[in-house]
């Protein structure tokens, strides 16, 4: 009787086990067709889209710096290299174990970021610090029909305030971005499981383009 108790339990645990592993192979295999199906139907969409090579045409051809004020450009570079150069060889507060604080006070007090026309000039910004005249000339660069195919993101580098504080644009950088799947087994258990992952990746293109005569041309002539 004990004997055909035991077999009993172990013929209910194979077949659980069995069942169990059944189940979770079956899973497998949906997740497998599922990811099969998510690749063939993200293939089909990017044929829609831009292709790559296109892409990478366009950042070739028009990413890059664009410099609206040459002179205002080239003094800013100046300022900031002088700028850099004494936070280097100055010493401010000591920190101790050898470092110093930078004596931020004496770097703006000999080298303010002033231009030669009295405004002070902003590094950097987001693209709400770009002008509509900014945007109205370099899309007009670009041109309308590379623009219906791919619109690049513009950042503002460098600008002024006018007195009407209007922002005066310097320059700023034209990228073009593309999102790169990846595919394989990422996340964990606590947010868990994708069979693919998507990253954005830039294009820069590297050019320089400076307006002449309300004309961008290209600086790098090698490109």
């Amino acid at each position: 009787m004990n004997f055909l108790t035991s077999l009993c339990e172990i013929l209910r645990f194979l077949i659980v086990y069995f069942k169990n592993l059944f189940m979770k192979f079956t899973a497998f295999i949906l997740l497998i067709l599922t990811s099969i199906f998510l690749i063939a139907c993200s293939a089909n969409q990017a044929n829609k889209k831009i292709s790559n090579s296109e892409l990478e045409n366009l950042a070739k051809q028009y990413g890059g710096v664009y410099i609206f004020d040459e002179k205002f450009e080239k003094e800013i570079e100046k300022i900031e290299a002088d700028r850099k150069e004494l936070r280097k060889n100055t010493k401010g507060k000591d920190l101790g174990g050898g470092l110093y604080a930078v004596n931020t006070k004496l770097v703006d007090e000999k080298f303010p970021q002033t231009l030669s026309n009295g405004k002070p000039y902003f590094l950097g910004g987001t693209s709400s610090k770009i002008s509509q005249s900014c945007y109205e000339k370099i899309y007009n660069f670009i041109g309308h029909e590379n623009l219906k195919k791919y619109e690049p993101w513009i950042f503002s580098n460098l600008y002024y305030k006018d007195k009407e504080d209007n922002i005066v644009q310097i320059s700023c950088t034209v990228v073009y971005e593309r999102v790169k799947t990846q595919y394989g087994l990422f996340g964990d258990e606590g947010r868990g499981f994708s069979f693919k992952k998507n990253s954005f990746e830039s294009l820069g293109g590297g050019n320089k383009f400076i307006l002449i005569n309300n004309k961008f041309i290209k600086a790098n002539k090698d490109k």
